[in-house]
């Protein structure tokens, strides 16, 4: 099977099939690839434009960040989660840049794994460090999770690292016994970051992650301190933030020549299984 037969039209939902550097339906919808790699799979007819998703500003935020490595254990251990289930189809639903994405495809040899985001900017980026470093088992679509491009059935696992949760659409791309992993920030996340910001600290809300269709099997937490060093890092840390956009201009001051910043890293991890 190849990584374009899952798909299909985001418009009328019949099968996709690829023709050249597009992919059409039979009643002749059709969707090109970019230059880059990735195709734009949103449905026209709905609320969606060029604007949705993360920015290009936001993406190269994240991939700063990213580099630094402080993350990396929270990338490894998804992807351990996620390759010790033997999976043949992996959906990243919210995979912004492709972090946790091009990780899960090294380590699931044989499987297919599609990347899915609001943000062209992300999918484009994706799909670029994947070419370059060699992965080809990789398929990055520019799409609304909860109107996912994929045929019923068609998913061992999702994935949803930091994003927002689709049980309904997750549950009907999902097959009988599938399983889908969250990653969710946990109550002490991010504390350090949040102390250099604000007077008064809370802790993140605890969310039990129960959905109709599923059951949860397994709760796994990582946590850890770490040291971000110099203060393009710590601002493209907070850009990738809720905080980022409710923080007023005087508390976002804070960070103003601040060269390192040493914080808890705080992950949930939910395995749940598709009833």
């Amino acid at each position: 099977m190849s990584l374009y037969e899952n798909l299909i039209c985001p418009i009328c939902k019949n099968s996709l099939r690829k023709e050249g550097a597009s992919l059409k339906c039979e009643r002749g919808h059709s969707f090109d690839f970019a230059k880059s790699g990735y195709i734009n799979l949103l449905n026209p007819g709905k609320k969606n434009n060029a604007k949705a998703g993360d920015s290009r500003e936001m993406i190269r935020a994240r991939s700063l960040f990213f580099k630094t490595g402080c993350y990396a254990r929270i990338r490894d251990t998804l992807s351990s989660l996620v390759a010790s289930l033997e999976p043949r189809v992996v959906i990243d639903a919210g995979c912004g840049e492709g972090y946790y994405t091009s990780k899960i495809a090294s380590d699931c040899r044989g499987a297919m794994v599609y990347g899915l985001d609001m943000s062209k900017h992300g999918t484009e980026h994706a799909s670029k460090v994947d070419r370059a470093d060699g992965i080809t088992s990789t398929l990055y679509a520019v799409s609304n999770i909860f109107d996912i491009p994929l045929r019923d059935g068609c998913a061992d696992v999702v994935v949803n690292a930091f994003a927002p949760v689709a049980s309904e659409e997750f549950c009907r791309v999902l097959r009988s016994g599938g399983y889908l992993i969250i990653c969710a920030s946990g109550e002490h996340h991010l504390e350090g970051l949040k102390r250099k910001l604000y007077t008064q600290v809370y802790l993140n809300e605890a969310n039990e992650h129960k959905y109709e269709g599923f059951e949860l099997i397994d709760h796994k937490t990582l946590s850890y301190k770490t040291t971000i060093e110099g203060s393009e890092a710590i601002w493209a840390l907070f850009q990738m933030t809720p905080y980022y956009h409710r923080t007023s201009l005087e508390d976002k001051a804070k960070l103003e020549g601040l060269s390192s910043l040493t914080t808890e890293v705080e992950v949930d991890f939910f395995i749940l299984r598709r009833l």
